[in-house]
């Protein structure tokens, strides 16, 4: 079939919307009609390089949509369901996924390699038949995408789309880092550095576990102020001097420290961004990295003699440490129940003839929370 997606042919060039050919899906993968897309800071890194991947390529990895079609062997949905796709898949199958850890499943190993698992792909360029690779297995900016049955999880009906797409990516990462990768105790303490989509998410696990101290940090006004709506009881504007910022949680915590902080910003800024995150935490505390450096950083500015001294933690978190087979549908109870608030993290919508300029608001890095494509 034919139909519209964005393609990007190479670092900071133009995403260029154009025809693609879509293949129909085989054996356990799904065709699905795309409802909402998330753009992600992730996207985003592809392009400039952060990230390392092969062009051509049609980004986008945090979406929703409605089964078109299904192919042999697919169980779990039927044609005119709806989904959440997922960035990483889980085959349910393999020893990541048996022993709780489906956010390491087996079939995360193909994601970057632009091809489907089978290691063809399935989008061509119309015009002439180049083939385009995917991102992530799901390429969500597209009318249309084949995904493997295992990036995917059934929804009910009459949800909005439009608001779960962030399920896929974005507000999984950040509250499942609060609620998974860490337990907090009703009235301990959390800092939060990084106050985008995953830093919004990651504010309303802490309200939702009972966490006394929210300490958001942010080097934007603006995203301070979203962090305030959220739930943060407290907030610093970052103006690059980190030592700045750890005495001001310092005076907060009554020279104690928080509890826990959460990295969410990654790329080029763990110079400024992971010194605030180690410093803030009290001895025998712990910092969770979420945010996904540079690829080509190799270190991160953390104290050695500090970490061993003050017995402090360092701990890598990856999709919000969710089992989000189960997770995704707990949190849309939540969502139903208006104790998730997703409307008010979607600050901007674009068609996808946008796509350029929601790449545009995401770098300027104060004009949205979270912007979505809607299709």
């Amino acid at each position: 079939m034919r139909m519209k997606a964005a393609v990007a042919y190479g670092l900071r060039e133009p995403l260029v919307v154009e025809e693609l050919e879509l293949d129909a899906p085989k054996a356990d993968e799904v065709l699905i009609k795309m409802t909402a897309s998330g753009v992600c800071h992730s996207d985003v890194s592809c392009w400039t390089g952060a990230l390392p991947r092969d062009f051509p390529v049609v980004l986008g990895h945090e979406g929703a949509g409605v089964v078109e079609a299904i192919g042999e062997d697919v169980t779990s949905v039927e044609p005119g369901g709806q989904v959440v796709l997922t960035f990483l898949p889980s085959c349910g199958h393999c020893r990541w996924c048996h022993t709780g850890h489906p956010y390491m499943c087996d079939l995360g190993q193909y994601i970057r390699t632009g091809k489907m698992p089978d290691g063809t792909t399935r989008l061509h360029r119309a015009r002439d038949g180049l083939d385009i690779d995917n991102m992530v297995f799901i390429s969500t900016f597209a009318e249309y995408t084949v995904v493997p049955e295992a990036s995917i999880v059934p929804v009910a009906a009459h949800l909005p789309l439009d608001k779960l797409c962030l399920m896929g990516c974005g507000f999984t990462t950040g509250f499942g880092a609060a609620t998974n990768a860490i337990q907090i105790r009703p009235g301990e303490t959390v800092t939060i550095v990084g106050c985008g989509g995953l830093g919004l998410a990651a504010i309303q696990g802490c309200v939702l576990s009972g966490a006394g101290k929210i300490i958001a940090v942010d080097v934007h006004e603006e995203k301070l102020t979203m962090a305030k709506k959220m739930g943060a009881t407290h907030t610093i504007q970052h103006r690059q001097v980190a030592e700045e910022v750890v005495k001001e949680i310092m005076e907060i915590t009554w020279g104690l420290g928080t509890d826990y902080s959460i990295e969410l910003v990654g790329g080029d800024e763990i110079d400024q961004t992971v010194p605030v995150a180690f410093g803030a935490i009290r001895k025998g505390g712990t910092m969770l990295m979420v945010g996904v450096g540079h690829h080509e950083i190799k270190s991160m500015p953390i104290d050695p003699y500090t970490l061993t001294l003050w017995r402090k933690k360092v701990q890598g978190v990856l999709f919000g440490d969710a089992q989000f087979r189960a997770d995704i549908p707990r949190y849309i109870d939540l969502f139903e129940q208006g104790k998730i608030n997703l409307d008010d993290m979607i600050t901007k919508e674009y068609r996808l003839e946008q796509i350029n300029e929601a790449f545009d608001d995401v770098l300027a890095g104060n004009r949205v929370a979270r912007g979505i494509i809607r299709f």
